[in-house]
């Protein structure tokens, strides 16, 4: 029964993704691009744009749509876009220049507090249009007053935790160590890696979007997203390690041991991701947004060197269906993608 309505989970997420949910994501992506085009640094404004064209976060924010009533569903894409932007755009203004206005962290809670004053880079008004659109979509949201304060907590800490990730590198691993002293129940670079994400901040606007949840609901939503939230940076990591290593960028594989050790850390930490959403209400469509998170950064191209792709397997496994599924299916489109002509692909 368990397997059938995971089954039917993946089927109505499938369809309601691709017939509602990306056309709503591609016409805000449209309308964003056209404000990132107007930064009048062409280095940045490159950086910027980057999410737009060679990134899956984009699609994984407006994935957590499947988890709104559906009258909720355009609204709550727009904010998702917004503030997975923001996100965006602070780690790649930050990990580029580490000399960048430290007040930009701030944005990540501000966006969250319509009270809030913040100060702007000039980037031609960019962030500052990012900035009304998300605090406008969480207004917006009837549970928001409910999840307000877990969501605030959890840019706090990534506030914080990403200051210290593209801050000076010496005494870098000190700083984050006791940055995560106070949860010694689970690794710290585990809660370093999670806090780096917006991952559950978008899981509880999506729980906002329903007018009749609890705070207990809000903290627990973003308790079960924490390894989630890890697993995906860890993931990230593992696609990016010939562009972090050319830009010397942080990476949390660093701090992790040989492959092997690496591989059952990163297996326990995805059973852990996977027993912690099934905890949830609707926690078949969870299970989904998770599978296809990791089924989306392990069919990277990166991931096919011999290492990677054991770990990869391995990952799958501990998270079981529908990812092995998932990711068969991304592998196939890429391979398909791959042979077509350049102006098809476009």
């Amino acid at each position: 029964m368990a397997d059938r309505r995971l089954a039917w989970a993946l089927v109505a997420v499938i369809v309601r993704y691709l017939t509602t949910i990306q056309p709503h994501t591609k016409r805000e992506l449209a309308r964003w691009r056209q404000h990132a085009l107007a930064i009048p640094d062409p280095e940045l404004r490159q950086h910027v744009l980057r999410p737009f064209d060679a990134d899956g976060s984009t699609a994984g924010a407006a994935l957590f749509a499947v988890l709104a009533p559906l009258r909720a569903q355009r609204q709550l894409v727009r904010l998702l876009i917004a503030y997975v932007l923001l996100w965006s755009y602070v780690d790649v203004r930050t990990e580029r220049d580490p000399d960048a206005d430290p007040w930009l962290y701030d944005v990540l809670v501000a966006a969250l507090r319509p009270e809030t004053a913040a100060r702007l880079p000039d980037d031609g008004g960019y962030l500052s249009v990012l900035l009304v659109a998300c605090r406008r979509g969480c207004a917006g949201l009837p549970g928001w007053a409910r999840v307000q304060s877990a969501a605030e907590r959890l840019a706090d800490d990534g506030r914080t935790v990403q200051a210290i990730n593209h801050g000076p590198p010496v005494g870098k691993e000190t700083r984050l160590r006791a940055w995560a002293r106070g949860q010694p129940e689970r690794p710290w670079s585990e809660q370093c890696a999670a806090a780096s994400s917006p991952l559950a901040i978008h899981a509880l606007m999506a729980l906002a979007a329903h007018p009749r949840i609890t705070a207990t609901e809000a903290a627990a939503t973003a308790a079960a997203y924490g390894p989630v939230s890890a697993l995906g940076v860890l993931c990230d990591h593992l696609i990016d390690q010939p562009e972090d290593h050319a830009f010397t960028n942080h990476s949390y594989l660093h701090y992790l041991a040989a492959p092997k050790a690496r591989e059952r850390m990163l297996s326990d930490l995805a059973d852990r991701a996977a027993r912690s959403v099934r905890s949830l209400p609707a926690c078949e469509r969870h299970t989904v947004i998770l599978a296809a998170m990791t089924a989306m950064f392990l069919s990277a191209e990166t991931v096919s060197s011999p290492t990677n792709a054991t770990t990869s397997h391995a990952l799958l496994d501990a998270l079981g269906p529908p990812a092995p599924l998932l990711h068969t299916i991304l592998c196939t489109r890429r391979r398909h993608r791959r042979r077509l002509p350049a102006a098809t692909v476009a």
